[in-house]
């Protein structure tokens, strides 16, 4: 593997690993969210942050972001959050 390994390390079980690389593959799901499952499962791999970011084709700060994000809340920090605003008037 090329480059140094991240500083941000990734720990996680089995089952944990196994559901996020089903959220990845999965079709139903926000592209958004499928994208940040797979960031997560690199970085889990020991995969330097630019690598991933060349791979997914995003910026190594999304990267960064979503690695902590995961770390700092698990599986459920990568949903979209609440956005601010007025609320929609017509149902989507």
């Amino acid at each position: 593997m090329s480059g140094p390994r991240s500083g941000r390390v990734v720990e996680m079980t089995g089952a944990a690993r196994a559901a996020l690389e089903a959220l990845a593959r999965r079709t139903t799901v926000a592209v958004g969210v499928a994208r940040r499952a797979r960031i997560v499962v690199l970085a889990a791999e020991g995969v330097p942050l630019d690598r991933i970011a060349r791979q997914v084709g995003v910026d190594r700060n999304v990267v960064r972001t979503w690695v902590d994000r995961y770390r700092a809340g698990g599986h459920g920090a990568l949903q979209d959050r609440p956005r601010s605003g007025r609320p929609r008037t017509f149902s989507p």
